[in-house]
């Protein structure tokens, strides 16, 4: 840090919430949904900085600062050799390193053999150029660009469930570990507003059927920037975008029979179009391809248990590189994703933090669990198709992780693209839970929504 980062950072806050202060100025006057847009940008904002500092002081490094730094570089080889930028830029020659380094400053360049954190890298460029070389406002400017994604993913829950704002704001816009992990000049910022684009273009162009440009272009950049940073998190979600698709079709059909007879077929089609689509990509996928995946999540898994990880680790147990192995520790995954860590794993502070939050949503999971009885908790998934989308991906995104990650480090960091869309699923549970029946919550919804889209359109 240094004077720039006391100097340029209040200019840049200043001049981001004059812009969201206008955006949302004529939105407020109609849709008071509106209200909670400020809000959730400064604590992303707060998230990113507090980030940056806890990078600084406590930790003493960490992978914000290399990918800062590597940006960094980027921008002193534009400054002084422009042509040798463009040729690193754009293309991936194998020794990037000797053209990043500095004539004046030979610090370490970081991510050079890493494509997928290079990729981030190469993302925080135009925003270090712009800013300076200022970490806090290069910080500012990528909370605001980031939280972009995840307020449209968060519309998506209120378009559907507009009594249900205030509980959505809280379960995408206001959770701890996701504003603090999720904020800053990170791989996660990306992820996780890449998630929430996909969900958003998906959304609109496949389930509200609107076929305007904004909408492909906020499902393919999504899906763009999942494949070039972390290709899983678009495995996990398009069992869930099958599911989805096919559920909409499902509920068209009128004749009981009819439906009971096409459901599994629509089904098995839209997994199968989902395995089919990772099949075509599978040479471009690298270490995340489907014929390689099952293996590295076991090599990843082992060693992430060793001592050089500072102890902070747990153990779902050993499995064969199968997928049946793989099965047999899916519930202890899948657990250790969504509640883990807990307070009895707790060995430093921001465990300790991460613990309060866990323990308050495996507490929300385990009341729905106890007032529905395990049986209807999982019967009622189907009682909307967003619900069904967002449980599906938490599981199978919990389940990913979990089989891969031993280390409660890397754990609370690469887990928040799935809290926002489980804690959602928990809310929708438990509005359900309110009402009479399903058929009732289901009619009302569908009113509520069909006026929304009426008054949306008139205006």
């Amino acid at each position: 840090m240094d004077i720039y980062d006391l100097i340029l950072p209040p200019l840049y806050l200043i001049i981001v919430l004059f812009i969201a202060h206008k955006f949302t100025l004529n939105r407020i006057r109609k849709e008071k949904v509106y209200h909670y847009f400020m809000r959730g940008l400064m604590l992303k904002i707060f998230g990113a900085i507090s980030l940056g500092l806890v990078y600084f002081y406590y930790y003493k490094g960490g992978d914000t600062m290399n990918y800062f730094w590597t940006a960094s570089a980027f921008v002193d080889v534009l400054m002084e050799r422009p042509n040798d930028f463009f040729y690193v830029y754009f293309g991936e020659p194998a020794n990037s390193e000797i053209y990043l380094m500095n004539p004046s400053n030979y610090e370490c360049i970081y991510w050079m053999r890493d494509k997928y954190a290079f990729f981030v890298a190469k993302l925080f460029v135009p925003i270090v150029l712009i800013t300076f070389k200022s970490y806090m406002a290069s910080a500012i400017l990528v909370a605001a660009i980031c939280y972009l994604g995840v307020w449209r993913a968060f519309m998506v829950f209120v378009n559907e469930f507009p009594t249900l704002q205030k509980q959505f704001a809280w379960s995408v816009l206001y959770v701890p570990s996701v504003i603090f992990w999720g904020s800053g000049i990170m791989k996660d910022s990306i992820t996780f507003s890449a998630t929430c684009f996909y969900v958003h273009g998906f959304y609109w162009f496949f389930t509200q059927k609107k076929r305007k440009p904004i909408y492909v272009a906020s499902l393919v950049v999504g899906a763009f920037l999942l494949l070039s940073i972390k290709p899983y998190i678009l495995f996990a979600l398009l069992p869930g975008s099958a599911l989805w698709f096919v559920a909409l079709r499902v509920a068209k059909i009128k004749n009981a029979f009819i439906k009971i007879i096409f459901t599994p077929a629509l089904v098995t089609i839209g997994v199968a179009f989902g395995i089919f689509i990772l099949q075509q990509l599978d040479d471009s996928l690298g270490k995340y391809s489907l014929s390689t995946v099952i293996n590295t999540a076991s090599i990843a898994q082992q060693d992430m248990k060793q001592d050089y990880y500072g102890g902070n680790a747990f153990n779902i147990g050993d499995y064969k590189p199968t997928v049946g192995g793989m099965l047999g520790v899916a519930h202890k995954a899948i657990f250790a994703t969504l509640f883990r860590p807990t307070f009895l794993d707790v060995k430093n502070f921001v465990m300790g933090v991460c613990a309060i939050e866990n323990t308050f949503v495996l507490m929300f999971c385990l009341y729905l669990l106890i007032k529905l009885k395990i049986y209807r908790f999982f019967g009622l998934i189907t009682a909307h198709p967003l619900l069904m989308f967002s449980f599906v991906f938490s599981l199978f995104f919990a389940f990913a992780l979990g089989v891969s990650i031993s280390n409660f480090g890397a754990l609370v960091r690469l887990k928040i693209p799935c809290i926002p869309f489980f804690l959602s699923s928990l809310v929708i549970m438990n509005e359900i839970m309110k009402q009479s029946s399903i058929k009732t919550f289901r009619e009302k919804t569908a009113h509520i929504t069909d006026l929304r889209a009426k008054k949306l359109v008139e205006s």
